[in-house]
Order: C-alpha cells, then structure tokens, then sequence
C-alpha cells in the first residue's frame, strides 16, 4: 500500500507540475508577449488593425508640430508641416525616420498597449514630445543649405539633442509623389536619404586634439604646460608630420598647442601615451559607440593599434586621420563629456510621450555612461579649449556676451578638399548648449564649421 500511495503521489506531483508548466507558458505568450505579437509588421491581423487606428502626433520640445496625420481612401497617412527642416527625424514613409523608429507609440500598441487588454486594441494613438528646439533647427538647416554635412546640438546636462540637421535634405511629400521621384532620390550621389548627424563617418582630423589632450593629462605624461618644439616638418614613427603653420610654432606648451592646433605637438603628446592607453580612453570616452536613439546610428572606428604598425597608426589616430572614423553625434558626445566635468552622458531624442488629453504614458531623461576623465581634468581641457576661442584658431566661435570653450579644425579628406569641423560649448562656467558641426569639403582657408556653430550657439543661449 505504502508503494502505491507513493506512486499516486508521484503522478499527482508530475500532473500539478505540468499543469503549472502550462499555465506559466500560456501566460507569457498570452500576457507577457501579447503586445508586442499583435503589434509584430508582419502580424497580419496586426496589420488590418493597424490602419484603423489614428496615429499620434510629433511634436519639438517648444511645440512644433513636425508629424501631422490625414485621413484619404487608404485609411490614416502621416503628414509634413515643416518640410525639409526635419526630414531626417521623420522620415518619408511608415518605414523610415522616426516613424518606424516609434512606431509602437505611436500606434498605441505593443509595448504602449495595456497588457491586460487582449481581446481590445486602440483606436488612437500616442503623441510624442521630443527634445528638438525648433528655432536651433530652423537656424541650423538655413546655415546648410547648399552645403553637405550636419549639426548636431546637446544639453550637456542631461543629453537632449536639442539640434539634429543633416545635409542634403529633401521634401518628405516630394519623395512619395511619383515612382520617378523617389528613384531619383534613392540614387541622388548626394545621398539626401542619408543621416550624416547620426550615420556619417569621418576622419576628425584636428578637433581628434580634445580626446588626445584630455588622455595625456588623465593619465599624467603630460600637464597643459608640457612643452613641445615644432619645426613645421618632424619624421614621427616613420611617416611625415607636417604642421598646419608654415616653419612650425616653435617652442609651445600642450595648451598652446590645441589653441594652435599643432600636429607636431600631438603626434609627440600620443608617443607619451602609447596605443593601449589611447585604445582604453577612447573606450571609456565612448567615442566609437553607436547611440542608443529611435533612429539608426553608425559605429565609429578606430585602428586596432597593434603588431608591426602600430607606432604609425597611433601617430595617424592622434592626429584624426588613417583609420579612424567618428559619427558628428559621437563628437557631440565628447564636447559635452568635457562641458560636464568628465561625465560621459547618453543623448536622447524623445522627452515624453503622451495621450490626446495631455497625459504623461512615459518621460525620459538621459542616462550617464559613466566617467572618463576625473573633473579636474575636464576643466583643463576645458580651459585650453577656451583659449582656443580666445587667442587662437577657434576665435570665428567667439560670442561677445558669454564665453565659450570650443575647438575647430580641419581633416584630410583623399576625395575632395578637407572637411571643416567645430565642437564647442557655453557658457564655459555653466554649460547650457554643446554643438557640433562638420561641412563636408571646404573650401580651403574658409572658415565654415565655426561661424555656423556659433550662430547656433546664439539661438540656443540667446547670447550674442
């Protein structure tokens, strides 16, 4: 008896055992990942009700409308108030922009749907708010026109793009109109489709100083009155370095030398480094990750600086060129790690989303990727930058009401003339606004990343 007893147990132990089995994996699929089954593009029934639902709308962080909706025979369209001014961000179709990057939300499904509410779906979507400030933008997309590159602005506080504009743009409504249309953008050679703020990759060249000069101080081979001796032209690890001033600065200490922006000194200044100690703070800069934005991104790239070239390609990575390859946003991004006292912070795009009535669903902040560089050593690097503007090369960045703390320059581009870029950020006892710019082939010997940069600096600090 006591042998059966047990058996009956066992088998009632195995039937209650399954039981809740099954009722744990019915619940995950039936609560857990309902929403975002049903929500699922390639849901058929999510599909069909997907057209029925009117989507939300997207607004600037001052209340720009940028995303609008209509209603034709085909159900729910998305409309473009402001045209080219931020095409980028919304996209031309359901597939592309911010459209497919919120698509949820704005929708109301998946993870924006009530997880309890499976036999019902929406028939209104969610509005999103984003961080954008439309006067920047506009300014930004006017400064521009007719060149190719991008903008990119950030409150170094808390990381909210304030400015994302890259060129070419294009008219959203103009790409849909005709199958001609929309070949000829698709294979336009300006590539207008293109995001540059965000996908782009480009040598650094000089504005690379900023991340070089805050490493050697970091890591204490240097100080900011380290002096180095340029002569114009110095074999360097085996490759010719020549500097940007004809017979060379002469003697010049390391804050001299980024104001100047001297090849000499920061080829000599990544000796004293040395290639793991740069591979290690541009990792702790995280300088070649991608950002973590509704929209897609590129990832940077940078020697691998090791075997028989390594000497050669630290030298080239020191000075913005050879392999090495950044994002504007990345620059962006280490602008504001030096504007906020060495912390490295994460940009974000959306500042809530909302229901019709003005309800709040979800709010953002960014988030901070932990410290490089000690506090200290930020308000050096800093201080040199404030040089730069002051007494050096950055000074078509200058703003007579508020100081600012920036770096410009030029990388060797091998298609075309040099690309011209700027970094920078004020008021430089309180950073409010970090901006960076590039302008792809640049006339040589005209200045055109740092007035721009400074003209958004203005709208955004309203400072002069």
């Amino acid at each position: 008896m006591n042998e059966l007893a047990q058996n009956i147990r066992r088998i009632a132990l195995v039937a209650v055992c399954s039981f809740l089995l099954m009722a744990l994996v019915f619940g995950y699929w039936q609560v857990v990942r309902a929403p975002a089954l049903r929500a699922h593009p390639h849901n058929q029934q999510a599909q069909q009700r997907a057209k029925s639902i009117k989507p939300g709308l997207v607004y600037t962080g001052d209340g720009e409308l940028i995303i609008g909706v209509e209603k034709d025979d085909e159900g729910w369209q998305h409309t473009y108030p402001a045209g080219p001014v931020y095409c980028h961000l919304t996209g031309y179709n359901k597939n592309t922009g911010l459209q497919k990057g919120l698509r949820e939300a704005l929708l109301g499904i998946g993870a924006y749907q009530d997880r309890w509410g499976a036999v019902g779906y929406t028939e209104q979507g969610l509005d999103v708010v984003l961080t954008i400030d439309s006067k920047a933008q506009r300014r930004a997309t006017k400064l521009m026109e007719g060149r190719r590159g991008a903008v990119v602005a950030l409150d170094p506080t808390d990381g909210a793009i304030l400015v994302m504009v890259s060129a070419p743009g294009y008219n959203p409504v103009r790409v849909m109109e005709s199958q001609m249309n929309y070949e000829m953008f698709t294979n336009h050679p300006a590539s207008p489709e293109l995001n540059r703020a965000l996908q782009g990759l480009y040598p650094p060249g000089t504005i690379l100083q900023v991340f070089v000069a805050a490493t050697g101080l970091e890591t204490g081979v240097a100080t900011d009155q380290t002096v180095f001796n340029c002569s114009g032209t110095a074999q360097i690890a085996g490759i010719t370095v020549n500097c940007s001033k004809p017979g060379g600065h002469g003697r010049l200490t390391l804050s001299r030398a980024l104001a100047d922006s001297c090849n000499i000194a920061f080829a000599e200044l990544a000796q004293l480094i040395g290639p793991e100690r740069l591979l290690n703070y541009a990792k702790k800069f995280h300088l070649l990750e991608e950002s973590d934005l509704p929209l897609p991104t590129a990832q940077g790239k940078l020697a691998d600086l090791i075997g028989d070239d390594a000497e050669t390609e630290l030298v080239e990575a020191a000075l913005g060129q050879g392999a090495t390859l950044v994002t504007p946003i990345a620059m962006a991004r280490l602008a504001a790690t030096i504007a906020s006292g060495g912390r490295v912070i994460k940009p974000y795009l959306v500042d809530r989303i909302t229901r019709q009535g003005g309800e709040t669903v979800t709010d953002y902040r960014g988030g901070q990727l932990g410290a490089a560089i000690s506090q200290e050593t930020a308000q050096q690097v800093a201080g040199m930058m404030r040089v730069s503007v002051e007494q050096g090369s950055a000074s078509s960045v200058r703003l007579s009401d508020c100081r600012v703390a920036a770096k410009t320059g030029s990388a060797q581009n091998p298609e075309g003339n040099p690309h011209s870029w700027a970094l920078g950020f004020a008021p430089v006892e309180a950073p409010q606004a970090v901006v960076t710019v590039i302008v792809e082939n640049n006339l040589a010997g005209r200045p055109a990343a740092g007035p721009i940069a400074r003209q958004i600096l203005e709208v955004l600090l309203s400072c002069q």
